[in-house]
């Protein structure tokens, strides 16, 4: 491997940063605000309508912003994560501290809960990613830089696991607050690290103007003119763009699906999973240790993809992916075992690992998902449980959704990545951290 160690070392320490703040996040946000909260159903569309909106904006101005350089906080890759990183965990732990009891109080506290949190996030989000291909251009490389990445940000993903035991799954609220602040703290120190280790070779303070390498600084600075495109210019371009289509389309439903395992998965299964059946610590160690799943997958599948074609692979996982939502549909929610084992599996790290980390299309299924499953178990009533045993009806309804959504995604997944062409010699390249 060429990369650089010490720059290796750093890119992954701001991935186990990054990691042990948006695992937490994704997975808390909406459980904290639906049952501790009890925010009204109209303040939760509310905010993620305005979520949504903010989504489809910042995604790539940030990036025409970053490619700019114009401002010091985007000069370089290393600047970025140093002063970024700070804000980030510092927008992590707004929603874990209430103000108020009011609903226009409560719905307030989520607005600008998310929009803090996506800006600093989205912000970080790209300048990982463009590090990441910036670090080396060959694919071997990049592949090893994957495995690295992942397995170091298996460190990260302990936060689930750490704050359903701290906090007995929320029943101690001020606990669970004291370990976000910890959490913050550690991920902090290791955005730190990064920020003052990390570097990319395309940063202009370790350009070397030499006869060597005259012809790649042409190309730099050919693809910074690029950059200085202007903003629609850019986005007309990608929109026009079959390829492009297909792929966003494929990234869309991905996101749409990750986005209601990742922050209803604990609201579901609580109501679909007696207790008799799946003790409280062993559901502990099920929420915690679906994060470790993915990344262990990556970590140890990575090797086996490149091995084959990816397109054929990631085709075949949302042919599975359907097959499953109908089999467990046919089965029957109340073969308990079989709804645990489906939902551990229904994480697909493997398609995860073709996709990058923002896009204009995408991006709104993050605030779309969560508003559709929301207002589906409001009309079940779950806004008004408060406590008590849920009905039937509900229960019927979330494990219709558990199961269709496989099912329904899955098959557009299959029929949009079958328009994504790429030569088959190149098929490795697609390989982006996500």
């Amino acid at each position: 491997m060429t990369v650089n160690k010490n720059r290796l070392i750093a890119y992954c320490a701001s991935g186990i940063a990054f990691r042990m703040v948006s695992t937490a996040y994704s997975f808390y946000y909406v459980k904290v605000f639906m049952n501790l909260y009890h925010i009204k159903a109209y303040w939760f569309q509310m905010a993620q309508l305005v979520y949504l909106t903010w989504n489809v904006i910042n995604d790539p101005l940030f990036g025409y912003i970053q490619d700019s350089k114009r401002l010091r906080i985007t000069k370089t890759r290393r600047e970025s994560i140093l002063y970024c990183g700070p804000i980030l965990v510092t927008t992590f732990i707004i929603p874990w501290f209430p103000w108020g009891d009011n609903s226009w109080v409560v719905g307030l506290h989520l607005i600008l809960s998310l929009v803090s949190w996506d800006t600093v996030c989205t912000f970080m989000s790209l300048t990982m990613s463009a590090l990441f291909v910036e670090l080396s251009d060959k694919t071997e490389d990049r592949i090893l830089l994957t495995k690295y990445y992942h397995a170091a940000c298996i460190l990260g993903t302990p936060t689930v696991l750490l704050l359903e035991f701290t906090s007995d799954s929320l029943s101690n609220f001020k606990t669970f607050q004291t370990t976000t602040v910890l959490i913050a703290v550690c991920s902090a120190l290791l955005f730190l690290y990064a920020g003052i280790n990390i570097s990319s070779p395309y940063d202009p303070n370790t350009i070397k103007r030499t006869n060597s390498d005259i012809h790649q600084n042409n190309e730099i600075d050919k693809n910074i003119s690029e950059g200085n495109e202007s903003y629609c210019t850019q986005v007309c371009q990608y929109l026009s763009d079959v390829n492009f289509i297909a792929f966003a389309v494929t990234f869309f439903f991905h996101i749409f699906h990750k986005c209601f395992v990742n922050n209803f998965l604990g609201i579901v299964c609580d109501h679909l999973i007696p207790d008799d059946v799946f003790p409280k610590d062993a559901r502990k160690i099920f929420y915690g240790g679906i994060p470790f799943i993915s990344a262990i997958c990556v970590v140890f599948g990575a090797s086996f993809a490149t091995r084959y074609s990816y397109y054929k692979v990631v085709q075949s996982v949302y042919g599975s992916m359907v097959l499953a939502g109908l089999i467990m549909l046919y089965i029957g929610q109340e073969h308990t075992w079989c709804l645990i084992i489906f939902l551990m599996l229904d994480r697909r790290p493997l398609s995860s690992m073709v996709f990058g980390t923002s896009s204009l299309i995408a991006r709104p299924a993050i605030s779309l998902s969560p508003m559709f499953v929301a207002a589906v178990l409001d009309i079940y009533g779950y806004s008004q449980l408060k406590g008590t045993e849920s009905s039937l009806e509900l229960k019927h309804a979330m494990f219709m959704l558990v199961c269709c959504y496989p099912i329904i995604i899955g098959s557009i997944q299959f029929v949009s990545w079958s328009f994504f062409k790429i030569p088959c010699k190149s098929e490795k390249t697609i390989l982006i951290e996500t």
